[in-house]
């Protein structure tokens, strides 16, 4: 075994780490997090929001990162891991818990090809994402995790220098997080002003999905997640608009300065917001055509910019998951629109930006710690 399949294979060989401490954010039990210290006495430290991957899929919990949450702490950085909602009902078998691998095995990536029961209990892959409780749950994470820390008295942690970071489909949550300003005002995540954030650091992202749909990144996951009532495939996507949401036509027009001038709003804890707000209709958050271009509008990242906030983008050029050309995208569409994304092309693939046993887990922390203005232990 070589290749992709090695690194697949070491990051989800790695033991689990026990978080330092876990909380809630909400009421959900999916709306947790862990948090990871840095060593005592190293000063206060920035706080970093870890979103995990897997394609938004209820099997790739935050467990698969906790060695790399673990990792960055080490290097100086307080560390909240954060667990949403993904794919399937709660009554699936993929709940909180994710994935029990017989024989102690290490656990399949997102894209393993072997068949496992979907969430009605049947062969295939479960759906990808809940609309519109994964969103729901990544705006009130960023919003309450912050404060959080703060009622908690974690040790250590800096809540005034946050940085999102966040790999594959967590690529795209911290993205999306940080331009939520842009979203027309109504709709329920809109924030007036851009999150008081020091930057974000997004490891192979979810970041364009025009390009993620053409390219049936993940397995037909865009489409799922925005509610089509396909199956495993993006030519479902198909009936999907890309109208009005193209590279060229932003919602909204704003200046990329001031990015770290204004104050949160923090009116989203919990997360547990009407659906009839965000172009929801019919069982499950499944949509008619109509919405579903809708919700493209208000998830794609790429549809979102300027977001005025310092952005970074690290790609493995071997990345046969998610592949360059989705983040390439991204980062022409933010050039087009004014805003400069600076992007990072690492050797390999898709798994070793959160595997702490490679140098290129290093180069990320690096990442982090140059737009939280801090300097890495080790």
């Amino acid at each position: 075994m070589g290749g992709a399949a090695a690194e697949e294979a070491s990051v989800f060989g790695l033991a689990p780490v026990a978080p330092d401490r876990t909380a809630a954010y909400g009421e959900h039990p999916d709306q947790v997090v862990d948090f990871y210290l840095p060593p005592e006495g190293s000063g206060p430290a920035p706080l970093v929001l870890l979103f995990h991957g897997g394609a938004w899929r209820a099997p790739y919990d935050r467990r698969h990162v906790s060695p790399f949450a673990a990792f960055l702490a080490g290097r100086g950085l307080a560390v909240a891991s954060v667990e949403y909602r993904r794919g399937g009902d709660d009554s699936s078998p993929y709940g909180p818990a994710a994935l029990e691998v017989p024989d102690g095995g290490p656990r399949p990536g997102p894209d393993d090809p072997r068949p496992r029961p979907g969430p009605d209990g049947t062969g295939g892959a479960p759906r990808a994402g809940r609309w519109p409780e994964t969103f729901d749950d990544i705006a009130a994470a960023v919003d309450g995790v912050p404060r959080l820390a703060r009622d908690l008295g974690l040790p250590g942690a800096d809540t005034d220098r946050v940085v999102l970071t966040g790999h594959s489909a967590g690529g795209h949550a911290v993205l999306w997080a940080a331009a939520r300003h842009r979203l027309p005002s109504g709709t329920p995540w809109c924030l007036p002003s851009p999150s008081p954030l020091c930057g974000v650091v997004a490891l192979a992202p979810i970041a364009d999905f025009a390009t993620a749909r053409a390219l049936d990144v993940c397995s037909g996951a865009v489409g799922q997640l925005l509610g089509d009532s396909g199956t495993n495939s993006d030519s479902a996507g198909d009936n999907i608009s890309d109208s009005g949401v193209n590279s060229d036509s932003r919602v909204n027009s704003h200046s990329d300065d001031g990015a770290n001038s204004h104050s949160r709003n923090t009116s989203h804890s919990g997360g547990n917001r009407s659906s009839d707000r965000v172009a929801n209709s019919g069982s499950h958050g499944r949509a008619r055509t109509d919405e579903l271009t809708a919700r493209l509008a208000l998830a794609d990242p790429a549809a979102l910019l300027p977001t005025a906030v310092p952005t970074t983008v690290v790609q493995g050029r071997a990345d046969t998951d998610v592949p360059p050309a989705v983040a390439d995208a991204f980062v022409a569409a933010a050039s087009r629109v004014g805003q400069r994304v600076r992007l990072v092309t690492t050797e390999g693939g898709h798994f070793p930006l959160i595997d702490p046993t490679t140098p290129v887990a290093h180069t990320v922390a690096e990442e982090i710690a140059r737009l939280a203005g801090a300097h890495p232990v080790g």
